[in-house]
């Protein structure tokens, strides 16, 4: 096929056919982010034993990431709660045929009715969530050996211009900063067609950094590491700095 029927936004994979998600966009797996988890489940999980070692990829978008933990071995599935991306990932799936590949539309705040995954992947949905360290409690409740958390955060001072954010304040037991993404009662269609936005809460909650590692310990993670070479160059790329932005490990 020449190119997918429904336009991706996020994640460029690339397809049994040699065709790509997204032409001209740099593939999901040969990203910074994606090799850098996937040497960190490495140290964890031996290729011998993946085909029983269950991930999640939580808010999980076009599926490119849970693509790749699939084609690395794992029993991935991904849970998407917007239609429009959860058609996206059925494309994929249908294309590539994995059958440890699976996806599920649901919204991640029902996790706790799902069986445990020993990994719990949840990138870019902690800052869109209004109670960021109750779903944290949540994830440790689930989550057997791993968290593998890509999230932004709020700092006790100073805040970038590029995003608007409160002062600090305490809620949910922690400090941290909101966030308004939408209008306090928007538009049903207007939530559903934001790929990128929270989705149930109209602002959320960005845990001040220390509050947000103590969050993931009060958990039940008893090891909690930053990995910071998920981007390309650490003393030329400001991402992490300009962004309040990083990847964290947690380990049961």
């Amino acid at each position: 096929m020449d190119s997918p029927l429904i336009p991706f936004t996020a994640h460029n994979i690339e397809l049994p056919d040699g065709t790509v998600t997204r032409p001209g966009a740099s593939l999901t797996a040969k990203e910074p982010v994606t090799q850098a988890v996937l040497r960190t489940l490495d140290l964890f999980f031996p290729p011998a034993g993946r085909a029983h070692t269950t991930v999640i990829d939580l808010g999980c978008l076009e599926g490119g990431y849970t693509v790749e933990f699939a084609r690395a071995g794992f029993d991935a599935t991904g849970l998407e709660a917007r239609e429009v991306n959860f058609s996206r990932c059925q494309l994929v799936a249908s294309q590539l045929r994995l059958p440890n590949l699976h996806f599920v539309r649901d919204d991640v705040r029902n996790l706790a009715q799902y069986p445990l995954f020993d990994v719990v992947f949840c990138s870019g949905l902690l800052y869109h969530l209004d109670r960021p360290a109750t779903f944290l409690k949540l994830l440790g409740e689930r989550s057997r050996r791993l968290l593998i958390l890509q999230t932004h955060y709020s700092l006790g001072s100073g805040v970038p211009a590029h995003f608007d954010l409160s002062e600090l304040v305490e809620h949910d037991g922690h400090l941290g900063r909101w966030y308004r993404e939408f209008a306090e009662e928007p538009d049903p269609d207007e939530v559903e067609a934001s790929n990128w936005s929270s989705y149930g809460n109209s602002r959320s909650f960005w845990l001040e950094r220390s509050h947000l590692i103590q969050a993931i310990r009060d958990a039940g993670f008893s090891t909690v590491y930053e990995q910071p070479d998920f981007v390309a160059n650490n003393v030329t790329d400001h991402y992490i700095e300009e962004q309040q932005r990083s990847l964290f490990v947690a380990v049961r």
